[in-house]
Parts: structure tokens; sequence; C-alpha cells
């Protein structure tokens, strides 16, 4: 006797046989996304201008952009980041904006859309430590803080280790997640990945430097008063 097979769903993603039964086509076409988006990122940088002006220190131009970064980043990883790890079980099905905005991005990486267990786990890490960490690093520049520059280090580091190891094990797997579209594999996976480990890259170094320097001014502070 046959057995009754599982209805098949068609998909657009990678691999083709991606387990997506629940999986229903976006309402918003990308357009729509992506201005949303754009949108709200364009309200983090605004507010961030406003910080900016309002602080009673000066700040030089890394430290405006420092403020800019981290906070759109809070936001990111906070809200959007947030909201997936929330909801990635249903993720696939649900008709909302920031759904539609990862089924989109989920071209490059279909694990958003599988519950993979490491980026679950990751994306909850970011969301949680990273988005806390970009907000104390911008309470650390505005007010002028000693914390500032660990929790830039933090933070950049948190986005640089979780970044290359996503993408590293998608590459070990030979990006079997990841639709090999020029425009999804080097627009979306390659280019909007690449910001999250340059960017984290200059700051570590800024941090390093700036707390070397601290560490050093203490060190002979301390040799000059032993010395009196």
């Amino acid at each position: 006797m046959a057995t009754e097979q599982e209805p098949i769903v068609l998909h657009p993603y990678y691999p083709r046989d991606a387990p997506l039964s629940h999986y229903v086509p976006s309402t918003f076409n990308v357009c729509e996304a992506f201005v949303t988006l754009g949108s709200a990122i364009a309200v983090l940088m605004f507010t961030s201008f406003v910080l900016i002006r309002k602080s009673r220190h000066q700040l030089t131009c890394t430290d405006k952009f420092v403020v800019v970064w981290m906070l759109v980043c809070a936001g990111i990883h906070i809200v959007l980041e947030g909201y997936f790890s929330f909801n990635h079980k249903n993720l696939a099905g649900m008709q909302t904006i920031m759904a539609d905005l990862w089924r989109e991005y989920s071209h490059s990486d279909s694990r958003y859309l599988t519950s993979d267990p490491f980026t679950v786990i990751m994306e909850g890490i970011t969301a949680v430590f990273d988005g806390s960490f970009a907000l104390v690093t911008v309470y650390g520049v505005l007010s002028d803080s000693p914390i500032r520059y660990i929790a830039q280090l933090v933070t950049s580091l948190m986005q640089l280790y979780g970044n290359v190891l996503y993408m590293g094990i998608n590459f070990m797997e030979g990006f079997r997640y990841t639709n090999p579209h020029p425009y999804y594999f080097y627009g979306y996976f390659v280019l909007m990945n690449a910001v999250w480990i340059v960017i984290p890259i200059v700051l570590i170094v800024d941090a390093v430097k700036n707390i070397y320097r601290g560490m050093l001014i203490a060190k002979r502070a301390a040799i000059v008063k032993k010395a009196n």
C-alpha cells in the first residue's frame, strides 16, 4: 500500500530541500521592505545626531561616528535580531514587515527560516549582549566615561567573532544555504556581513590603542608618585 506523502511546498531558498512546509510568500515587495528598514535606520541616525549636538563634551569625528554606528547597531541587534530570536520557529509563515525582511535576507542564508540551532543561539546572544554593550558604548562616548573603550572593545569583538563563525560555517559547508545568484551571494551575504567585519576591526584597534595609552599614562603616574 502506498504511503501518503507530505505535500511539496515550493519555496525560493537554498538548499532546495530545506524543510519549510510553513512557508508563505511575503506580503510586501522588496522595495517596501527596504524602505521601511531604511526609514528605521534614518530615525536612529537622526537620534544619534541629536544626542551628539546635546553632548556637553567635545567630540572628535571618530567619537561621532562611533555614536552613530553603535546606536544603529543597537537598534538592529535588539529590535530586528531580537524579533528573529523570539519568532524563528514561525518566521517563514508570518505576515509582518520584519518577517518579510528576514524572508528577503534568507535568500542569502536559509538558516534563518529553518530554526538552525547555531543561528538562533548566535542571534539571541547578539540581541541581548551586543545590543546592550552598543548602548553602553554610546553612553560612554557622550558622557566621556572611561567605560567607553571597554564597551567599544567588547561590542566589536562580539560582532567580529559572531560574524566570522556565522560566515565561516556557511563557507565550510560549501555555501549550501545561500542562493548562488550574484545579487544574493555578493550583495546580501558578502557585502552586508562584511560591514560587521571591517568596522569592528577598525574599532577594536582604536579601543586597544586608547586602553593601552590610558594604562601607560596610569603606570607612569604611579612610578612618579612612588618616586616622590
